[in-house]
């Protein structure tokens, strides 16, 4: 996206400024135009541009050296640069930048070595620095010191709105934003491209950026275009332009992957699409995946294209080879753990630590006290929170309704998963923001759904199925709490196949008297999000009926959940019992489970 006009299937090649940071030596060449309008006939170099030709290094049949291309990545960082342990902060971008210099410094003289630093997306959203929020996000003040040289925009990039996102790429980012399926807005005009070339040594690395159409709040403000057809519509015109072409992929992995909802292709899909041969390597993002631990996967390799992605939070630093000569093929991948990497003291120190100190107020900011509930412990999150009802859980989904009414929206209920919390709270102790920060570390929104009461009951039923029962390992399930407008009762039966929910009661009255009554439920963006390879395993493998789903039509809204819990919060003393953190009877757990029977009868057993 630029200010540069061009006709329908023609792109513009431009200048750019390369990352002062960055690979040492690189020159920048922009992608200008709208790869979505039509399929691309030419990219045509604008005045005074010209692309360096081919490097020779395949002349004199092995006279000459290949040229070796070391591409480190890391995805979905979400803003934690560092990582909260026990024993205290632990370096997180720091680790990485210790590693990408290191390499900087070996390949500094050898013409036949670069080194590339990109980020996978999703930048912005989460983590405390997004507390710090202003007119721009200080995710890229870090990213551009610390060298990176190419990124490209995630979904949540634009949870806070394009205008942020363009501010903060504007004011911040030295090197460049890609998105080819992000179209024309006027409010990243000039800020987002659809592709780049970065000549490093001599050698032409082109990189297309794709995101995914999946968990996009502010999707009003944009138009979005199929990532699939955009880049069958960009690759045969910049293929020949590039020595190695890369894919930097915001899509996940494949349209059944867990960690985030995909839409339309993951990187699975998409390679099966692209001709063999035609891209080198996708660098993959959004479902939070550590992929070849060990070395590249067979099952990442598709149709000649190896597929790579580092997990999420900095976990991991993701290293790929890519050997360029006659032609150009990925040698050998492999991840990281960040613990495992040097840390550069000097970054932490000049830059990591005064924003993390601009925190510390912040996290210490006191929100009241916590209740001395058994529930609101780690230990119950992680050990019960699918088996009974939770006072945390009706903490957390009451003030959900309530805060929604009082911005506006007139919801009924009010629903969360597991997903929505990741720990407990300090019992019987003060609270701080700190404290719910680390139960509630992501940016997630809330989203309205309009259900019939048939709806309502089916998911109801769904719902006892994915209880955990007693004797059973427990696997992420999406069994969702409800908020005090819904009581009912669920009995385990024999076995999983046979659960069900009875006395249902919305309001005070049974649901079975309003079937025909529209609900609007209020849920979390990432609700059953995790829990999507238990639904595919249970559809599949145990021949339980395909669970009824919350579906794809939904209201996004502009309410961030942490913002309204920590309202309520600050309004009723903390996590008090004041505040909603008891039990009161809404849900009933009735056990009929046989120990002996963990799998479902079929018909006819």
């Amino acid at each position: 996206m630029s200010g540069v006009d061009v006709a329908p299937g023609t792109l513009r090649l431009v200048h750019g400024v390369p990352n002062p940071k960055g690979a040492e030596g690189a020159q920048l060449f922009l992608v200008v135009g709208d790869p979505a309008a039509a399929p691309v006939t030419e990219i045509v170099p604008a005045e005074g541009v010209e692309l360096p030709p081919p490097p020779d290094l395949a002349a004199g049949a092995g006279s000459r050296r290949p040229f070796y291309l070391r591409i480190l990545h890391f995805n979905d960082l979400h803003g934690h640069v560092t990582r909260t342990k026990p024993s205290g902060e632990q370096a997180v971008l720091s680790r990485m930048v210790g590693r990408v210099r290191e390499l900087r410094r070996m390949s500094q003289d050898d013409p036949h070595l670069g080194v590339l630093f990109l980020s996978g997306g999703d930048d912005l959203a989460g983590g405390i620095l997004g507390e710090l929020l202003s007119s721009v996000h200080a995710s890229y003040r870090l990213y551009s010191a610390a060298g990176v040289d190419m990124g490209v925009v995630g979904n949540h990039d634009l949870d806070a709105g394009a205008a942020l996102l363009g501010r903060s790429i504007e004011a911040d980012a030295r090197f460049p934003l890609l998105s080819a399926n992000l179209c024309t807005s006027p409010l990243l005009r000039g800020q987002v491209y659809p592709a780049a070339i970065l000549v490093v040594k001599g050698v032409r690395v082109g990189l297309i950026g794709l995101t995914t159409r999946g968990e996009v709040r502010s999707a009003s403000e944009l138009r979005m275009r199929h990532p699939l057809v955009v880049a069958q519509n960009l690759l045969p015109a910049l293929r020949p332009l590039c020595d190695v072409l890369i894919v930097l992929s915001h899509l996940g992995h494949d349209l059944e992957a867990s960690g985030a909802s995909t839409r339309d292709v993951g990187d699975v899909e998409l390679a099966a699409e692209l001709p063999e041969g035609s891209v080198q390597l996708i660098i993959g993002a959004h479902t939070h995946q550590a992929l070849n631990e060990s070395g590249l996967s067979v099952v990442n390799l598709v149709h000649g294209i190896p597929i790579v992605q580092a997990g999420a939070m900095g976990r991991f630093l993701g290293e790929v080879d890519v050997v360029v000569g006659q032609g150009a093929y990925v040698s050998s991948v492999r991840l990281t753990p960040t613990v495992d990497l040097p840390l550069d003291e000097a970054f932490e120190q000049e830059q990591v630590q005064p924003l993390l100190a601009q925190c510390g107020p912040l996290l210490a900011r006191r929100l009241g006290g916590v209740a001395d509930h058994p529930d609101l412990t780690t230990e119950a999150v992680q050990l019960g929170f699918a088996a009974r009802e939770s006072a945390l859980a009706n903490l957390i989904t009451d003030a959900l309704v309530d805060r929604c009414r009082a911005a506006g929206h007139a919801v009924d209920l009010a629903a969360i998963d597991a997903s929505s919390v990741c720990c407990g709270l300090p019992v019987g102790t003060e609270l701080t923001f700190g404290d719910w920060f680390k139960l509630m570390p992501y940016a997630d929104s809330v989203r309205l759904y309009r259900l019939p009461g048939r709806d309502l009951a089916a998911l109801l039923d769904g719902n006892a199925r994915r209880a955990d029962r007693p004797n059973e390992p427990h696997v992420e399930r999406g069994f969702l709490h409800f908020s005090r407008e819904v009581r009912y009762s669920v009995e385990l039966g024999e076995s999983r196949w046979a659960a069900c929910a009875t006395d249902i009661t919305v309001d005070g009255q049974p649901l079975d008297s309003q079937l025909d009554r529209v609900f609007l439920m209020a849920c979390t963006s990432f609700v059953r999000g995790a829990a999507a390879p238990w639904e595919h395993y249970a559809t599949r493998q145990l021949d339980l009926p395909r669970l009824h789903a919350l579906g794809s039509t939904y209201a996004e809204t502009d309410l961030l959940v942490r913002d309204l819990l920590v309202a309520h919060l600050q309004a009723h003393g903390g996590a008090t019992e004041e505040a909603g953190a008891r039990r009161d009877g809404r849900l009933r757990i009735i056990s009929g489970f046989d120990p002996r029977e963990t799998e479902p009868r079929r018909n006819g057993e």
